[in-house]
């Protein structure tokens, strides 16, 4: 029998494609595979700052916490000094964190860029 013949005798329908339109052997049907997922904002925040340790004593005892409770706990002591800039990092941070179902990555590196450069520049 050949090729033709077994074309012809092979029964086209549901769940049966026709033989030139099937998957060649070792030919996959997705050839790029599913697309990486894009990173949010809070995907970065956890593998980036949040698996990151240090250590902080306060009141004398060592203590392991990552490094996003210790920025935040600095900014908010000292906002509660009265540190403008930090009040306003505060602020930003929690406006921006509210539950808008939004990625904020982008506007937040921005801002960060921002104030690290008039921080950098004032030295």
């Amino acid at each position: 029998m050949g090729k033709h013949e077994d074309d012809k005798t092979y029964p086209v329908g549901y769940k049966k494609p026709p033989r030139h339109t099937q998957f060649k052997p070792g030919q996959s049907g997705n050839p790029n595979g599913r697309p990486k997922k894009e990173k949010k904002l809070l995907d970065v925040l956890n593998k980036e700052v949040l698996a990151v340790a240090t250590l902080v004593e306060p009141n004398g005892r060592r203590r392991k916490v990552s490094m996003l409770e210790a920025s935040v706990r600095h900014f908010v002591r000292t906002a509660a000094k009265g540190d403008l800039k930090a009040a306003s990092m505060v602020w930003k941070f929690l406006m921006l964190c509210q539950d808008d179902s939004e990625d904020h990555l982008e506007a937040l590196t921005e801002q960060l860029r921002v104030i690290h450069n008039s921080l950098v520049d004032n030295k």
